[in-house]
């Protein structure tokens, strides 16, 4: 078995790879050398269809890698004769998984071993689900004889730690996608949305907000800092996001409060709110939103698709032009201008949509349309 500091330097790598997956190659350079093999890999497993997807390898060449998982698997005879020994944490020998005798004749050892000069294989079995089991393994030629006792006990010494980095990096991308997922949400939104850290710091905004920002018209970010471009607004600003952040995050004494942002164009002042952000604290140190500045653009035409519009309360094509142009604020005879039909028609359609939004007033039937799922898709 490896020295002592050199399995240390192993469990360091496998955990360096838990969070940034990229690293994995590294630790099965390392693992490679350490257990005298020849290549190295991390790979998806499914039982009658070989591997079915290679996480990282080392040493193996990229041209035979490709080979083996397009054609070879399908002869590969460690598969079909070691189906009955894969379990969470085994540590298997190539002999357990197929007799030297039965491997040193078949096709596989003649088509796929002898060339990329490999024969003595060695490998873990991290986890196992219904889907595939994870697995490590090393290979070596069969000159160098086979793995023995040393390196089981080294690979069971690793296993454990392989466990736990593979069930953390898991953990890590179901995280990071729920966070791009999230993301995508509020950008979808039509109105700005801020985190804001607990010393006050901009953490995020979402793409309405960007938009706003980028105007320079009122609100902007200097320093991390949500500023806007009159001082005695910013004084305000800041203090409503002082008292949404302290004492600590999502503990407030107030519960923010809301402004008007004037802007140098003239134009309706943002409307802003500040709360507080009732999140658990993750460490002291972690930088995590405290509070949340939610901005509305009175300027902002609300606009949404004419698909949406119809797949969302079942209108035709010309009663979703119609609603598409209502909620823009426009009139009915502006309406009958825009959409080049008569007032007749456009009366003639606004009855339809009363009908299918079950409203019976023109103020009803925008209340209707802005409380669906149409008010939250940007466009």
């Amino acid at each position: 078995m490896a020295h002592e500091g050199h399995v240390f330097e192993l469990v360091a790598k496998i955990y360096a790879a838990a969070a940034e997956p990229a690293s994995w190659p590294v630790f099965l350079e390392h693992f490679a050398q350490a257990v005298g093999g020849s290549a190295a890999s991390l790979f998806l497993y499914n039982a009658g269809e070989g591997i079915v997807g290679v996480m990282a390898s080392a040493r193996f060449d990229p041209a035979d890698m490709h080979k083996y998982t397009e054609h070879y698997v399908g002869i590969d005879c460690w598969d079909p004769h070691g189906r009955e020994l894969i379990a969470p944490g085994a540590v298997l020998f190539g002999q357990q998984l197929c007799p030297d005798g039965v491997l040193n004749s078949s096709g596989f050892r003649a088509d796929c071993l002898r060339p990329m000069d490999t024969f003595h294989e060695f490998c873990g079995i991290i986890s196992v689900d219904r889907l595939a089991a994870t697995v490590i393994a090393a290979l070596r030629p069969e000159e160098r004889g086979p793995f023995d006792d040393s390196d089981t006990l080294l690979f069971k010494t690793l296993m454990p730690h392989l466990q736990r980095a593979l069930a953390l990096q898991r953990r890590i991308a179901t995280l990071e996608t729920s966070a791009a997922s999230a993301m995508d949400v509020l950008d979808t939104l039509p109105y700005g949305i801020v985190l804001i850290s607990a010393d006050a710091k901009v953490l995020l905004v979402n793409r309405f907000a960007k938009a706003i920002i980028d105007q320079n018209d009122g609100l902007r970010v200097i320093r991390q800092n949500l500023c806007t471009q009159r001082t005695e607004d910013t004084r305000r600003l800041q203090a409503l996001i002082r008292e949404s952040v302290a004492p600590s995050p999502g503990r407030g004494l107030r519960a923010g409060g809301t402004m008007n942002v004037s802007r140098p164009s003239q134009r309706c002042s943002f409307n802003v709110l500040i709360t507080p952000a009732h999140l658990r604290p993750i460490s002291p140190s972690a930088r995590q939103p405290a509070a949340v500045a939610f901005i509305s653009d009175p300027e902002c035409q609300f606009e949404t698709s004419v698909q949406t519009l119809g797949h969302l309360f079942a209108l035709s094509h010309a009663e979703a032009r119609l609603a598409a142009v209502l909620i823009r604020g426009c009139s009915l005879r502006e309406a009958s201008e825009e959409l080049s039909v008569s007032l007749s028609t456009v009366r003639t359609h606004l009855k339809k949509l009363f009908e299918k939004t079950g409203t019976n007033r023109q103020a009803t039937l925008l209340r209707a349309i802005l409380m669906s799922p149409a008010r939250h898709l940007l466009n």
